[in-house]
């Protein structure tokens, strides 16, 4: 009667165990693929994030130069404006 106890007493704490060292070997196992997730996931969308912002540079610099590109016309524009007037000017004081 006591064998029997006891052989029910060990083969429930071994139970228990087997138990509780799943739990711990599924939990390591689900965290280590978890954070390879994380590690994929954060590695995929930093590299789209650079190339946006590559992108988004190389638009910028082409804004800047197409804007300064426009402010040398103007300034050409209004330097001929000048000249204009110094002819009309002239042209009105000698005639």
């Amino acid at each position: 009667m006591a064998m029997k106890i006891l052989g029910s007493l060990i083969f429930t704490v071994v139970e228990l165990l087997i138990v509780a060292i799943r739990c711990s070997v599924t939990r390591t196992f689900n965290d280590n693929r978890n954070v390879q997730s994380l590690r994929t996931h954060l590695s995929e969308e930093l590299s789209d994030t650079k190339i946006r912002m590559l992108h988004s540079e190389d638009n910028v610099g082409m804004r800047l130069a197409s804007v300064n590109v426009i402010i040398e016309e103007a300034n050409r524009v209004f330097e001929d404006e000048d000249e204009v007037k110094k002819r009309c000017f002239i042209e009105k004081c000698c005639s």
